[in-house]
């Protein structure tokens, strides 16, 4: 790890990824101040480990002005940016929000930070790059977004690189994989699946269910977020990763087999959504060279831990 401990200001810290990665601050040894504007995926309860080693505030990241006096006040290293409308389904339906946070709001940080001297760490997504039948997305391929969430997501990576271009503004990148893990909320994938389950009801599949992800348990992508914070080389994007890609199928089999559920009486097959990627894969050996040490948790054992949060929140 890196010997130099850094002031943070964390926007999204009482969201799902936010959360897990002000932990992993935390015991690295930084300070974090906290934001989180606490709409619907920010909740109290995920800050319930760290509220009390952290100064908060309730704030939108749109609103420069208090960003700015937040970076001032503070002293702060780096702005670690987790704050974004993420639901691609949602996106589909109403995209102005997803402008409004994850455009905009990048656009006010950056120039919060401009003003400060401070510098930028974005939290992205592999679906910046679109889908891939063969093949693994490496950090120089062309981005090619195909759902307005995804977009709003490149479009951010262009402000923040063209801050460095033309303002000097410093920044680090990381484009992740798909998440999962406790705190998630409800309308991805696993966090459906259980509350269905529980509910006596069918899980829906969309399509066939074999499009493909690459699954990364949180606590995991926590710790690669830190690497990358601590040793990651300044002005440059890293893809996390720890190669695990199940089809959607797969993971809902062995969700049912950890339940000792029989799946044909438990789902449903429904219409594919609009502009349903067949697969998302990225390449991380950039992050695994700055650790081989890097290891994934076990992917029955990550669901267990999942499953066991789940349950108890019930």
């Amino acid at each position: 790890m890196g010997d130099k401990l850094m002031n943070l200001m964390v926007t999204g810290c009482a969201g799902f990824i936010g959360s897990h990665a002000v932990e992993a601050f935390l015991r690295a040894g930084h300070t974090v101040v906290g934001v989180d504007k606490m709409t619907y995926a920010g909740k109290p309860e995920n800050m319930k480990t760290f509220i009390d080693k952290i100064l908060f505030y309730k704030a939108d990241i749109s609103d420069c002005a208090q960003m700015q006096k937040i970076i001032s006040d503070h002293n702060i290293d780096w702005v670690v940016n987790f704050a974004a409308e993420s639901h691609v389904d949602r996106s589909i339906d109403a995209a102005d929000q997803f402008l409004h946070s994850n455009i905009g709001g990048v656009h006010s940080l950056l120039e919060a930070c401009r003003k400060e001297g401070s510098r930028m760490f974005q939290i992205s997504t592999d679906e910046v790059y679109g889908s891939t039948i063969d093949g693994s997305f490496i950090e120089s391929d062309k981005l090619c977004p195909r759902n307005p969430y995804s977009a709003t997501k490149a479009a951010a990576e262009h402000l923040v690189t063209s801050y460095y271009t033309t303002h000097g503004v410093e920044y680090k990148m990381v484009r992740m994989s798909n998440n999962f893990g406790p705190r998630q909320d409800k309308e991805k994938l696993i966090p459906k699946i259980l509350k269905k389950l529980s509910d006596d009801q069918k899980i829906p599949i969309y399509g066939n269910g074999k499009n493909i992800r690459d699954w990364f348990y949180v606590e995991d992508c926590a710790k690669c977020i830190l690497e990358v914070l601590d040793n990651g080389k300044p002005n440059e994007v890293y893809n996390l990763s720890l190669c695990n890609e199940k089809e959607n199928l797969e993971v809902i089999r062995t969700i049912l087999g950890l339940l000792d559920k029989n799946f044909d009486p438990n789902t449903e097959f429904v219409k594919d959504r609009l502009g349903h990627d067949f697969r998302y894969s990225i390449d991380a050996s950039k992050l695994t060279s700055l650790n081989p040490l890097i290891k994934a948790t076990n992917f029955k054992e990550a669901l267990l831990k999942t499953i066991d949060y789940y349950e108890k929140e019930q």
